[in-house]
């Protein structure tokens, strides 16, 4: 009987467990799209998509990134749990 109640234990804790691993992580969006840079910051940059949707985005110390206000890029960045986006990569749209 103790077997029995240390397994309904185990499988219980398990089944707490499994579904809060997955939210966290399923938890990140990536977003690629392309977008006008509309202002620059020390740290970060706002953009407006295509759609008029603006947002900042966060540019990580290890990347060296320079941009240009009113230039097209394709971004591809991470919106995290937090709502903040980080930037993964940006490309001048060259047409």
């Amino acid at each position: 009987k103790i077997l029995t109640e240390e397994i309904l234990l185990k499988k219980l804790l398990l089944l707490l467990i499994v579904p809060v691993i997955i939210w966290f992580g399923c938890s990140n969006t990536v977003v690629a799209e392309f977008a006008t840079v509309k202002e620059i910051k020390v740290n970060s940059i706002i953009i407006r998509n295509w759609g008029g949707e603006t947002k900042e985005i966060v540019i990580p110390k290890t990347n060296d990134y320079s941009f240009e206000v009113e230039k097209e890029y394709f971004f591809n960045y991470e919106v995290k749990k937090s709502k903040k986006a980080v930037l993964i990569s940006a490309e001048p749209n060259v047409p």
